[in-house]
């Protein structure tokens, strides 16, 4: 069985914590936590990009000049991709990126990268993650000093925690996940992931085959 040390704000020893060996001992599979990056990224895109093509620039569908005569060649409206103004011929169009991606390789994606953190020993746990004050420079001072996280941080509580939200929000290297909502890239984005003690359970749970 996968174990994890459960300490406090002080960094106390407080318990060691069994995990699920299906889901905190899974093999790093850099392809499949690519894909997921990848699908997550897409769905992410707005892809509200247009050009004007030759039906809706600006401009008349008149005849410019007529077809024999002139010594000059052949047109036909002033909308033509040839002339300056007109249409855009092939550029890009309001279109959604997304694509379905299965669930158990989303979930097979999390279980990957968080077994991941776990085996570099970026993965910390606290009995809770819950603060008196929301003060950015109380938490700040706790991660760097007793934790000695002094680089990028995820903080995954069970529950939103308003303090908590609050105290991280002016921290550009700190930022706040529920568990239930965290996503491959929240994991991979950060340095190191601080727990909560009822939050690892509730994945332990959740993401078990």
């Amino acid at each position: 069985m996968s174990e994890i040390q459960v300490t406090n704000w002080a960094n106390k020893k407080l318990r060691k914590l069994e995990l699920n060996p299906a889901v905190f001992d899974y093999p790093w599979k850099e392809h499949l936590v690519w894909e997921a990056v990848q699908a997550y990224q897409a769905a992410g895109r707005a892809g509200t990009h247009k050009t004007k093509n030759r039906r809706v620039v600006s401009g008349g569908s008149r005849k410019v000049w007529r077809q024999k005569g002139t010594g000059r060649a052949r047109v036909g409206d002033n909308r033509s991709p040839l002339w300056r103004h007109g249409g855009t011929v092939h550029g890009p169009q309001p279109r959604d990126y997304s694509w379905k991606f299965p669930k158990k390789m989303r979930t097979n994606a999390i279980r990957s990268v968080l077994a991941q953190k776990l085996r570099e020993g970026k993965l910390v746990c606290l009995d809770a993650l819950d603060r008196k004050d929301p003060k950015t420079q109380a938490l700040d001072s706790a991660l760097s000093g007793k934790l000695g996280l002094e680089n990028k941080t995820l903080l995954v509580p069970l529950e939103t925690d308003q303090n908590l939200e609050l105290a991280a929000r002016n921290n550009p290297r700190v930022s706040v996940v529920r568990a239930m909502g965290v996503s491959v890239v929240d994991l991979l984005d950060c340095d190191a992931i601080v727990i909560s003690e009822d939050a690892i359970k509730r994945l332990n749970e959740v993401l078990a085959p």
